[in-house]
């Protein structure tokens, strides 16, 4: 047994350091030209606390932790065994629509991130018509059926692509459906799949000043440094309010395309709640990583380890295990995050503190357009939908934090969500059809 473990944390060890680049970086381009202009705007000086910031950030440079993939190659499992022997990233991917992901902060890293990256990844492949015969044989988004029920009515040439066909077949029709306009119309372009550590997770420094400001300045300078134009961001709980800064930042504001959070944590938790947490942070490295190798270092079959991703990731992570053999991929390799835990402390302990410094002056300038899914533990019921107390007053909470925004924003609520995580393909799926409805 304990040989299992020691094999399994070096396999682990090698997944880790093989999946990443670092770069470092200066946050001070941004912090001159966001800080100031937005103390100008609210009509307030700096306080003491954000004079010391500044005056501790004007020569400072972070590392960060990132990956840059795209969806055409994207690794089919999240965290590929083999090293990478190019310590660059392709500079095409910066021409390709770019979605940058912000992971949460339990479990959160740079490990996280890439796995949503993978969702994204992986739902975009299956909704890519790449050739007829392959896209015919997804019939879970009913395109072969479509194309059944309407062979007898309409001429249709069974040498062109079926995405080509959908399209005469909803002009003959004298209507435009919004399913078939959003999956069918045409081929999916590819996208550039940013994933990083936000500071303080994994190799990523630490932030000289425990703000999201100060999150959202140095995420911002590492999308000026790749030189990607335009970015969608997708963000998980307390990166929520990071998407926000980002997207009110005078220097910035104007590169971000959509936002979609999911599960967001846009007020600050009760004292008692952030006391518990930081007494849970208390313990030995190796007491999670084994709690870890216990539950999930198993086989997607094993009735244990879909008990446990059941209460992580929620009722329908196991339908996306049972139907989709890629997802199964994903899901197995999620003990990953629970590792490593000495590494991941500094950010949590952060993300923490940043409820103290609070402010939502600057999400009064974002106009991005805003999608908010949030995640409910309870199953979808066609007789009674109605929400509990707790998940009622949490999605209360996420609508009023985005009344200040320019934009309107859309809210979704899914069923049968987890405790920890999500279930990957539905959010993956809501996100990506967010995206490419805002691409332009």
């Amino acid at each position: 047994m304990t040989g299992g473990f020691l094999r399994w944390r070096n396999y682990v060890d090698k997944l880790m350091r093989f999946n990443h680049m670092t770069m470092t970086l200066g946050a001070e381009r941004f912090r001159v030209a966001d800080s100031g202009a937005q103390t100008l705007r609210s009509g307030r000086r700096e306080t003491p606390y954000e004079q010391r910031f500044a005056s501790q950030s004007e020569h400072a440079t972070a590392t960060i932790q990132y990956a840059f993939d795209c969806t055409s190659n994207f690794p089919q499992p999240f965290l590929s065994e083999l090293p990478r022997f190019d310590s660059s990233f392709d500079p095409s991917l910066r021409h390709l629509p770019c979605v940058l992901f912000l992971h949460g902060n339990d479990p959160g890293g740079f490990d996280v991130a890439r796995w949503m990256a993978g969702g994204i990844s992986h739902v975009h492949q299956l909704r890519n018509p790449l050739t007829p015969g392959q896209f015919e044989s997804f019939t879970e988004y009913g395109a072969k059926e479509r194309v059944n029920l309407g062979a007898d009515t309409i001429g249709h040439d069974t040498k062109a692509p079926l995405y080509a066909r959908l399209e005469r077949e909803d002009a003959n029709n004298g209507r435009v459906s919004g399913e078939s306009q959003t999956r069918f119309r045409a081929p999916m372009p590819p996208l550039s799949l940013l994933s990083l550590s936000r500071p303080g997770y994994l190799e990523s420094s630490s932030s000289p000043a425990p703000t999201f400001l100060a999150h959202a300045t140095a995420v911002a300078q590492l999308v000026e440094n790749l030189r990607v134009p335009s970015i969608h961001i997708v963000a998980h709980k307390v990166a929520a309010p990071i998407a926000l800064e980002m997207a009110g930042m005078a220097g910035f504001r104007k590169r971000i395309r959509s936002i979609s959070l999911i599960d967001p944590q846009l007020t600050a938790p009760a004292r008692s709640q952030r006391l518990a947490e930081r007494l849970s942070m208390l313990g030995p490295e190796w007491a999670r990583t084994r709690a870890a190798y216990n539950a999930l270092a198993r086989a997607a079959s094993d009735d244990y380890f879909r008990q446990v991703v059941s209460e992580m990731c929620g009722p329908e992570s196991l339908l996306e295990l049972q139907d989709d053999p890629g997802m199964v991929q994903l899901y197995e390799r999620i003990g990953v995050f629970f590792t490593h835990w000495n590494s991941r402390k500094p950010g949590v302990l952060a993300d923490i503190l940043m409820w103290d410094k609070l402010d939502r002056r600057n999400w009064g300038l974002v106009k991005a357009p805003i999608l908010c899914v949030t995640g409910t533990t309870q199953p979808y019921s066609r007789e009674s939908n109605e929400l509990g107390k707790a998940d009622q007053a949490r999605e209360e909470a996420a609508r009023a934090a985005l009344v200040s925004t320019r934009t309107k924003p859309e809210f979704v609520r899914m069923y049968g969500s987890g405790k920890v995580l999500f279930p990957l393909s539905r959010a993956s799926k809501l996100c990506l059809d967010f995206i490419y409805r805002h691409q332009a």
